[in-house]
């Protein structure tokens, strides 16, 4: 008897389907878990990167910091925005012309110390 034109079936066992399903779901449980692991990491880097910017900018606000307590550029503000002088010094305003500025006196108790 020839078997080449016959279809043969084959059956499966109750312990082949359990293997089957095992096999599976160890595939797929592996699979989620490795998944899981790759978004874990990309979150971790996205922190990091966070956690870069967050220092470079508590690096620069302590540079500003630093800066603003500078007595040179305590003396510049008071003098270039509030107007204030040392005593005995006087103050002299350039003439620009066709334009006038009125000179406005710091106001009684505004004094620049040093």
């Amino acid at each position: 008897m020839s078997r080449v034109g016959s279809f043969t079936r084959r059956r499966w066992s109750w312990t082949g389907v359990v293997a089957a399903i095992f096999i599976v779901y160890t595939v797929y449980s592996f699979a989620h878990v490795g998944v899981a692991l790759y978004q874990t990491r990309l979150q971790l880097r996205d922190y990091q990167e966070q956690k870069a910017a967050l220092i470079a900018e508590g690096d620069r606000l302590r540079e500003q910091i630093e800066e603003l307590n500078n007595d040179s550029y305590i003396e510049r503000v008071a003098r270039e925005e509030l107007g204030l002088v040392k005593p005995g010094e006087k103050v002299i305003i350039p003439a620009v012309p066709g334009q006038v500025r009125p000179y406005i006196p710091p106001q009684p108790g505004q004094q620049f110390r040093d």
